[in-house]
């Protein structure tokens, strides 16, 4: 196979899961058919199975692709070390602007990761491992940019960086469930309170 024809064929794959992002944010991964994600790429059901064995599969590659997507947006913020050297205003400065997507967003979900956690983990272990990874991915980060902090003073230096990782990673993915649910960004800023409150010097 040309270089050429491997692009191409590369370039679908990445535009059925970019189709696939959205659709199942939406829906759901259960209540959402193979067809209607092809159809929306115009792409035929052939394709699909030549890049993916089944649904559960796809599932998993879908999780990757948007777990990558949404890690490159943490990095975009948390290592804005010249714009923002102080590790604790950067770690603010990030929940901010997801504050300000959200709303932008009017509260709907946009974190696959988020959406998918509760739906697949009980029925598709692929599915639930891809999700651990994918969260301890973002709370790797969350880490290092609190260790970070530590060593400047910006940041309580009597946490335990893991543990304060877990525990911003984890309440903000609760508050971000309710702003969901109540269709306001209220729960998302009092989450954010609590977070400049734990990790204050």
């Amino acid at each position: 196979m040309s270089t050429a024809a491997i692009s191409t064929s590369n370039d679908t794959k990445e535009r059925i899961l970019d189709a696939a992002v959205g659709i199942v944010l939406e829906k759901g991964f259960s209540g959402v058919g193979i067809n209607e994600i092809l159809k929306a790429v115009n792409v035929p059901k052939g394709s699909f199975y030549h890049w993916f064995a089944s649904k559960e599969q796809f599932g998993v590659e879908l999780l990757r692709y948007f777990g990558r997507e949404a890690l490159a947006y943490m990095h975009k913020w948390l290592e804005k070390k010249e714009a923002l050297p102080n590790a604790y205003e950067r770690l603010i400065a990030f929940h901010e602007a997801k504050i300000s997507s959200m709303i932008e967003h009017d509260c709907q979900q946009v974190c696959l990761v988020g959406k998918l956690s509760a739906e697949v983990s009980s029925w598709s272990e692929p599915m639930r491992r891809q999700v651990a990874e994918n969260t301890a991915a973002a709370i790797a980060l969350l880490r290092q940019v609190i260790e970070e902090g530590q060593a400047q003073r910006s940041i309580r230096p009597s946490l335990d960086p893991a543990q304060a990782a877990g525990i911003i990673h984890d309440v903000w993915q609760g508050a971000y469930l309710r702003s969901t649910a109540q269709v306001q960004a209220q729960p998302a800023r009092d989450a954010l309170t609590f977070i400049k409150g734990y990790l204050a010097p």
